[in-house]
């Protein structure tokens, strides 16, 4: 056995003491600055324009939201007292569900695959490598719970006590819900059971929706003595007392303190392979939002489902030519079925609108819920008009090929539609919103990639292609426009010819190429 085939050994007086990762963030800070070509002027300009146009928007929307926490505190009625009785039973575990879902799906704790390759697989202390990334995390969803909770409060016409008391509990139960999401990216099998509770804690979100929606019809048999005996405060504190909110934020911000305290002690045992895919979902995440695409999100998440997935068992298909494509896209729909139990699970947002009083907005509800619900269901067709060599193996053109994958969504539309017929109350404002559903998520989804070409326009930003600012309305014109209509209170025959009209020109057309 020569000396080259012994194994190599690590020798600190060969190779020197393992540096802290303190210093070696230092050195790396110190080595971006030798290397910076731009100014601190020209650094300032940028951050200028975006913390003055973050102040207009702020100011707008501030004004916005205190106009309308003026109009929501004069409401005495019995539907506003509904609504901020039960709107805290609701949106609690929504917001819970959703800070696990996200974050399991990006990691939450990421990093590149560079920094996984030359820091991660060092002897350097992956801890302290990782806590800058983990207090990100935290403090983002820290300051996402605070803004949201006071923006729900402030709508629901509270007093500024119990916006402040609602913000302080949500964004404490919102870090505790990522620190939690930490724990379980140790393990799968962790990861498993936090996306169990997301899920049970949806079903909890559910239940009190349900119950506001069918509230009129049980209210009708009320008496008017229980309606007034019921609502002197036509605004309650929401969860309570001032007093027992008080010290439960105050309780839950040390709880919170703590835990976030205790797990950045054990970010060494995440593992290394779970960490950079986090960092390479959140690197397809940001090229998917710089092209402004918006389809392509989901196409980012669905990739790495299915990645983790790794394979599935195959079914002999059935029937041929369009038949048989037909009953591909039935049985690729049916291996992730937790899409269709989300998109069914969607048909609350219309119940729920038409539950708090709000009659005139359920069907613009019903279709901003029917298209994120169907839209997931077209990635087959996104596919196919995003590879043109696919669409010559099939033999097809990609008009007929469109109407053809097209079948298992629209039929899914239609059940969808006729669920949500009670709540929309109208067959013809039902056919109009599952007529923008249909052709607004075809559209997105065989919409071709974004163009390039062009003159750039000047921007804060930089220089922008043209072709980037039609990206995120090509889907929710049509659907604007079939609702269009409805929301004009024109007479039934237009609001059936119109949506007849875009949805067969929305399939006579053949779609563009790249």
């Amino acid at each position: 056995m020569t000396a080259a085939d012994e194994p190599v050994g690590f020798d600190a007086a060969a190779f020197g003491a393992i540096p802290s990762s303190r210093s070696l963030r230092r050195w790396m800070r110190t080595t971006r600055r030798k290397h910076a070509d731009r100014s601190f002027g020209e650094i300032f300009e940028d951050v200028y324009l975006v913390l003055f146009t973050l102040a207009m928007a702020g100011a707008t929307g501030g004004n916005v939201v205190r106009h309308l926490n003026s109009n929501a505190a004069t409401c005495t009625s019995w539907t506003c007292g509904q609504v901020t009785s039960w709107i805290p039973w609701i949106v609690l575990p929504l917001l819970l569900a959703t800070t696990l879902r996200v974050l399991l799906a990006i990691g939450p704790v990421s990093a590149s695959r560079a920094t996984g390759f030359w820091l991660l697989a060092t002897p350097v202390n992956r801890a302290s490598l990782l806590r800058p990334a983990y207090r990100l995390v935290i403090a983002t969803v820290a300051v996402v719970g605070v803004l949201v909770g006071a923006l729900i409060w402030a709508l629901l016409g509270a007093p500024v006590s119990h916006i402040l008391e609602a913000a302080v509990l949500i964004g404490a139960a919102l870090v505790c819900a990522a620190v939690a999401t930490v724990w379980a990216q140790q393990t799968v099998r962790r990861t498993w059971w936090t996306s169990r509770v997301a899920d049970l804690l949806l079903l909890v979100a559910v239940v009190p929706a349900v119950a506001l929606a069918v509230r009129p019809g049980l209210t009708k048999r009320a008496s008017m003595e229980t309606i007034v005996l019921t609502f002197e405060d036509p605004h309650p504190a929401g969860f309570g007392s001032s007093g027992a909110v008080l010290l439960l934020s105050a309780l839950a911000v040390v709880v919170c303190l703590a835990s976030v305290f205790v797990m950045s002690r054990t970010l060494d045992r995440l593992g290394r392979i779970s960490v950079i895919a986090g960092g390479e979902l959140l690197a397809g995440l940001a090229g998917a939002a710089s092209s402004l695409d918006v389809s392509m999100l989901g196409d980012v998440i669905a990739g790495r489902h299915w990645r983790l997935k790794g394979r599935v068992r195959s079914h002999r298909g059935r029937g041929a030519n369009g038949a048989a494509i037909v009953q591909r896209e039935f049985r690729r729909i049916l291996r992730w079925p937790r899409r269709l139990a989300v998109a069914f699970a969607l048909l609350v947002v219309p119940y729920a609108v038409h539950g708090a009083g709000f009659h005139v907005l359920v069907p613009i509800a019903a279709a901003i819920a029917g298209f994120i619900a169907v839209r997931p269901l077209l990635d087959g067709l996104r596919t196919a008009c995003r590879s043109t060599g696919l669409v010559r193996a099939l033999g097809w053109d990609l008009r007929d090929l469109r109407i053809v994958m097209a079948v298992v969504p629209a039929f899914t539309t239609v059940v969808w539609a006729a669920c949500a017929y009670p709540a929309i109350g109208s067959a013809a404002s039902t056919f109009a919103v599952a007529a923008g559903i249909i052709s607004g998520t075809v559209r997105q989804a065989s919409a071709r990639p974004p163009s390039y070409a062009g003159p750039l326009v000047t921007s804060p930003m930089g220089a922008i292609p043209p072709g980037l600012f039609s990206q995120p309305a090509r889907g929710f014109d049509l659907l604007v426009v079939c609702l269009a209509p409805v929301l004009l209170n024109l007479p039934n025959l237009w609001v059936t010819i119109i949506p007849a009209v875009v949805l067969m020109l929305m399939f006579s057309v053949r779609p563009k190429t790249a």
